[in-house]
């Protein structure tokens, strides 16, 4: 198997305090049910995704966009 196959992403997600206490209240696994949302997405066909004018523009803050380019 080559090393190819089993590169993996670490993200961070930087949340005020209280943002983090909130959703540990509602979801006390966060990570797992953040996990569970991504695998939800990508397992649901791209042609139902919303479109992207559907929707809020994303937040472009340095807060919360860093950039599209991966680090490889």
């Amino acid at each position: 198997m080559s090393s190819e196959s089993n590169l993996t992403r670490t993200l961070t997600l930087v949340l005020p305090e209280a943002d983090w206490k909130a959703l540990r209240e509602a979801e006390p696994d966060a990570i797992g049910w953040l996990r569970a949302q991504i695998q939800n997405r990508l397992a649901t066909p791209s042609g139902s995704w919303p479109s992207a004018t559907g929707g809020p523009a994303p937040a472009t803050t340095a807060e919360s966009w860093w950039g599209n380019e991966d680090e490889y």
